[in-house]
């Protein structure tokens, strides 16, 4: 007991920090977080957050007005000692300073709650100034009264300001500890949590100088109590609470010292029994369902590991993030709780508490944990819980035999199988899986190739005949390294069994000569398409497509200062084939008539006399109508010779005219779009019909494949520019002249290798470069064959 007590006496003094780097001891502003505020009672900023429980904002210090750009609304700048009652906290930073300062406080505070759950920001009223000792001339301060508080804004543009978190307030513990130690004092407490809102500022700032100031070693009596000084600052307690934890005498009768897990880790080392489980023993046969409280999964080896620790046994259990470590801390807690047993949980992280907290939510036992070390916990919040479960009552456990009947009859189940696929399967010596671990790595080598369905009667040889056919399998793995993949080969899919070393030379040759060809085919379709400004072909249907288009450009009429590219060749079609058909009709009936009439007849009314003519011309008494006499004086006055004797004659000269006179409305109608697309070729009713005619078939025709898709819009962009339609001639045959010799080499070459190309693409669906490498390469590797 003597010596556990004596490593505990010398590890114990570690865990204090009383340097000059804590800040409890030595308090100084840190350069980019925490605040001083100037100007303000503790009296009133305790009322204030601790009392009346309400927050308050920080105000920065008074700035010429075109530098407070930073100031938030209201944040109006006070510097009068008349403003203490309110709730705003002056500072002696700037207002960009000030921000900068609170928001990388707030940072590391949210952090520090984050990791390790504990409030370490805290409000500081009340310092202690003091010397290391008489003869040192650097003055120390140490903070006395500590606020826990926590800080936040509302918004981005809103200003910060500090809660109270109603945690406990303390006193300055390291300082307590460090005056005692080295100084003799004894620094006073303040009161009890229940009577902290009578908490008296002042008397406690005066029974602080009462201990300390007069009690000091400095005879100058330099040591004093800054009454007026506040400050927002990090400071932690942590260690100190462990140091006084591990003091003996606040344990009784020496039990700290005789606990047996500090003996055996101390001084005798763990010695613990076996497990009753072997590790090589299938655990299902040693844990009974019914006897587990396992609340979430759990692996054999976690179980193994739970069962342990209820027997008894201290365990190390270790493992990567992500292994279950978690899972088998809920089960163990899970396994107490149903024993009435009593479980101490710490972490280092506070993340590693909340995950087996909301396991233990999850399945009911979250009211059964009593949340101790935490920035939300006071002693008030611990009564207040332990009340409410106190009150939950007993609940009655239920044994649901028929769902562990069930769950061990799935568990028999599933351990037969087990059992079963790692069992030899008849002489063979193979387990079922051993075969499927096989199966699955050559099909993964085979690149999906179908393998056959794995039937247990087919293992009716021996493990002598199994290795034999090793052997053979060994021999074809030996004959593929030497060829290769098979889907590799250059002459993959050839049907060829006879190929003789004269043959060799014939296959080159055929090779060659349709690489060549392939070759001359692609550069004469290439510089076709440059010519065209079309996209470069590279297959055989592209080379195809290619000439159908350039042959659709050679049939073009002359087009020359037409207006190729307009859309209304397709949308107005219908207009220009009437306009052109009335323009040729009216062609017509001038060449029939001009002779015999005057030119001014093709503007006269003449319906008037068509009308006479038709009513009295068919009677014997006509001669005798004044009406008809004057029609027929009026035709004969439009007439450039006698007028003609019969009647039908006569008619046809008028229904000529009115027919012509018809036609020509139809051509005006297209006079503008005439004009506008048909350019130089466009001359009224001079116009050359049959050649417009053509243009508009041609055009019309060409604009409906474009817009069908089936010819490419480049083909207008190409004819718009007048192009050499005899140089074109000359490519279109070079390249038909190559595509006319192209299949009959290629299909030379494929019939001496024998290609069976129904398993394959088609040499011919290649494109061109395609097939120029793998002739290529045929001509190169023919003795590969």
């Amino acid at each position: 007991m003597n010596s556990i007590q004596t490593k505990l006496d010398t590890a114990r003094p570690e865990l204090l920090d009383l340097s000059l780097r804590n800040p409890l001891i030595n308090y100084r502003l840190l350069k980019t977080r925490g605040v001083e505020v100037i100007d303000e009672f503790p009296t009133d900023v305790y009322r204030i957050l601790v009392e009346e429980g309400k927050a308050m904002s920080f105000l920065p210090k008074s700035e010429p007005e075109e530098n407070d750009s930073l100031l938030f609304e209201g944040d109006g700048v006070v510097n009068n000692l008349a403003q203490h009652t309110g709730n705003k906290l002056q500072t002696n930073h700037s207002s960009a300073e000030l921000q900068s300062r609170l928001a990388t406080t707030k940072n590391t505070a949210q952090t520090a709650i984050q990791e390790q759950g504990v409030t370490t920001l805290y409000l500081a009223l009340g310092m202690l100034r003091w010397y290391e000792s008489e003869s040192s001339d650097r003055l120390r301060r140490a903070p006395l009264i500590l606020i826990p508080v926590e800080i936040d804004r509302a918004s981005v543009r809103a200003r910060f300001y500090i809660r109270h978190t109603s945690e406990e307030i303390g006193t300055n513990l390291s300082l307590q500890e460090k005056l005692k130690l080295e100084f003799g004092i004894q620094l006073p407490l303040i009161a009890e949590a229940d009577d902290i809102e009578q908490l008296n500022i002042q008397s406690y700032y005066q029974a602080v100088e009462a201990s300390t100031v007069g009690a000091s070693i400095d005879e100058t009596n330099r040591w004093s109590v800054d009454k007026s000084a506040i400050a927002l600052g990090f400071f932690s307690f942590t260690k100190f609470l462990m140091y006084h934890d591990l003091d003996a005498a606040k344990w009784p009768d020496h039990s700290l010292s005789q606990h047996p897990v500090l003996q055996s880790l101390l001084i005798t080392g763990f010695q613990e029994p076996k497990s009753t489980i072997p590790d090589d023993v299938p655990i299902d046969e040693h844990l009974n369902p019914a006897d587990t409280h396992h609340v979430v999964d759990a692996d054999s080896s976690q179980a193994l590991a739970i069962h342990d620790v209820s027997q008894g046994r201290n365990l190390v259990i270790q493992g990567p993030p992500g292994t279950g470590k978690s899972q088998t801390i809920t089960n163990l807690i899970a396994e107490a709780i149903s024993k009435g047993k009593k479980v101490l949980f710490v972490a280092e992280k506070m993340a590693a508490l909340d995950v087996v907290k909301r396991n233990l939510d999850k399945v009911g036992l979250g009211d059964a944990c009593l949340e101790l070390h935490s920035h939300k916990m006071n002693k008030k919040a611990v009564v207040d819980e332990l009340k409410q479960t106190f009150n939950l009552g007993l609940q009655q456990k239920t044994l649901l035999e028929k769902e562990v009947e069930l769950l061990i009859n799935d568990r028999d189940r599933l351990n037969s199988y087990c059992q079963a696929v790692n069992t030899p399967i008849g002489e063979s010596g193979i387990t079922p899986f051993q075969a499927y671990g096989e199966l699955l790595a050559v099909d993964r080598c085979l690149s999906g190739i179908q393998l056959p369905t794995l039937d247990s009667r087919q293992f009716q040889h021996s493990l002598l005949e199994f290795r034999k056919g090793l052997v053979i399998t060994e021999e074809l793995r030996t004959l593929l390294k030497s060829m290769g993949t098979p889907t590799n080969h250059p002459f993959w899919g050839s049907l060829c069994k006879l190929f003789l070393p004269a043959d060799r030379q014939p296959l080159e040759r055929a090779a060659a000569e349709a690489r060549a060809e392939v070759i001359a085919l692609k550069d004469s379709s290439e510089r076709l398409a440059r010519y065209l400004k079309f996209p470069i072909p590279d297959t055989c249907e592209a080379v195809k497509s290619l000439i159908r288009v350039a042959r659709r450009a050679l049939d073009a009429p002359n087009l020359t200062d037409v207006n190729v590219q307009s859309t209304e060749w397709r949308t107005r079609r219908s207009d220009l084939r009437i306009g052109l058909s009335a323009g040729e009709r009216l062609s017509e009936l001038h060449s029939g008539h001009d002779s015999i009439l005057i030119r001014e007849v093709w503007e006269q009314n003449v319906l008037e006399i068509r009308q006479m003519l038709a009513a009295y011309g068919g009677k014997w008494w006509r001669f005798l109508s004044g009406k008809y006499r004057r029609a027929c004086n009026e035709l004969t006055g439009l007439c450039t010779q006698p007028l003609a004797k019969t009647q039908e004659a006569r008619l046809r000269i008028v229904d000529a005219i009115l027919e012509a006179q018809h036609e020509l409305s139809y051509l005006e109608k297209i006079q503008e779009l005439g004009q506008r697309l048909f350019g130089a070729h466009w001359h009224g009713e001079s116009s050359n019909w049959s050649q417009l005619q053509g243009i508009v078939g041609y055009l019309s025709a060409l604009h409906e494949s474009i817009a069908n898709s089936e010819l490419p819009e480049a083909l207008v962009t190409y004819l718009a520019a007048n192009p050499d339609l005899e140089a074109l001639r000359t490519l279109v045959s070079m390249v038909e002249e190559h595509q006319a010799s192209h299949p009959h080499l290629l299909q030379t070459v494929t019939e001496k290798i024998q290609l069976d190309e129904t398993g394959r693409d088609g040499l011919k669906a290649c494109s061109l470069t395609q097939q120029v490498h793998i002739l290529e390469c045929w001509e190169r590797e023919a003795k590969r064959l």
